[in-house]
């Protein structure tokens, strides 16, 4: 168990871009480890960002995963969603230019309560992940929050997305992530020590760094699952 000793407050902030499958992931193990880390006095805040300015400003521009990469990719993203309980089937449309959607998900975010927002994320997420929809567009966005807010709302929502306001918003909060990748992991520690993360598999690192008691990787002896499976 690492570490041996108790965190004493810190701040976890995870920025996410539905343009990405692993925002997606970074979404979904951020909600899962949510309850416990907040026991431990660890606050926790999900943002969302527009992935492609950070990544612009970072000099990390977009490019087409290369063809000897394209199995290793689609295995990942596939076994990754599956053990999350996600289901990955990559849109025919790709990428996208998820601005307005994100422009979306950040007036959301700051004038409804923090569950529609969590509604939000995953639902454009799984539209575009797993149902192919354009929520680049306004008709894609009105089917994936469909249940979540009434038609009228969803209209309504994005007019007000698209305010120079909220527009100003998503810069900002886009330029204070200083990210290069979606998700970006920021954790501050009780000493007010910052480290940042890029994707969904640092997540050892990012509990040691908050101080938080965590198992690694331990691999079940037979006779512990047969004595198991007895009881």
């Amino acid at each position: 168990m690492f570490p041996k000793k108790h965190p004493e407050g810190g701040n976890l902030k995870v920025y996410v871009d539905c343009v990405s499958p692993y925002s997606w992931f970074g979404f979904t193990s951020t909600k899962n480890y949510q309850p416990l880390l907040e026991q431990y006095g660890i606050s926790v805040d999900i943002m969302p960002f527009f992935l492609g300015a950070a990544r612009d400003a970072a000099g990390n521009k977009f490019a087409p995963t290369p063809k000897w990469r394209e199995a290793f990719s689609e295995q990942d993203s596939n076994m990754t969603g599956e053990m999350l309980g996600l289901k990955v089937i990559w849109p025919k449309e790709f990428p996208i230019l998820s601005l307005f959607a994100v422009r979306v998900a950040t007036w959301v975010k700051d004038h409804y309560p923090t569950e529609k927002f969590e509604q939000t994320f995953p639902a454009f997420s799984r539209a575009y992940w797993n149902k192919g929809i354009n929520i680049s567009k306004p008709e894609g966005i009105i089917q994936a929050l469909a249940g979540i807010f009434p038609e009228e709302d969803i209209k309504e929502i994005m007019k007000k997305a698209v305010s120079p306001e909220n527009k100003q918003r998503v810069i900002e909060l886009t330029a204070s992530a200083g990210a290069f990748g979606a998700p970006w992991i920021q954790a501050f520690n009780s000493k007010g020590e910052r480290k940042d993360w890029f994707g969904n598999d640092r997540w050892d690192q990012v509990m040691y760094h908050l101080e938080v008691p965590f198992t690694t990787v331990r691999i079940i002896p037979p006779e512990e699952l047969e004595a198991k499976a007895k009881l």
